[in-house]
This record gives C-alpha cells, sequence and structure tokens, in this order.
C-alpha cells in the first residue's frame, strides 16, 4: 500500500517526475475558482515548489499501480 509523503494515509497519486505519493487532501489547486470544466484541478506540490506543472491527469493512479516484484533465488555453483 502506498502511502502519502506528508500525512501518513493512503496516497491516491503517484508524480511520474519526482515520485512522491500524494493523497488529495495535500495537492496543490490548479485552479482555485469555481468548476470551469478543466480535466484536472489539482498539481504535485513537490513539483509545484519547484516551478514544474505536473497535472494529475498526468499521474499514475495508486489504484491501477503495479509495483514491481523482485525475487531473488540462489543459483548453485556448477
Amino acid at each position: 500500500m502506498e502511502v502519502c509523503y506528508r500525512c501518513g494515509k493512503q496516497a491516491d497519486f503517484i508524480c511520474p517526475d519526482c515520485g512522491s505519493k500524494i493523497c488529495t487532501a495535500h495537492m496543490e489547486l490548479r485552479y482555485t475558482g469555481p468548476d470551469r470544466g478543466f480535466k484536472s484541478r489539482y498539481m504535485c506540490p513537490v513539483c509545484w515548489k519547484v516551478k514544474r506543472r505536473v497535472l494529475n491527469e498526468q499521474m499514475i493512479r495508486t489504484k491501477d499501480y503495479k509495483p514491481k516484484l523482485y525475487v531473488f533465488t540462489k543459483i548453485p555453483l556448477k
């Protein structure tokens, strides 16, 4: 289970640029006015601080995310 880097609750998105895991409560608002029909209203807060714009439509959802599983086995020497 992926957890938010700020609060420790379950994360909703993973940023593809910086790799931070974020819940929707800690995402940065893209537009604070009324709903204008934008596809994504939120941005990654870590990328937002360094002036990069990564919208939540470009992020990976944690419900669909499957982490890589590494299996280590001992190989007998001949």
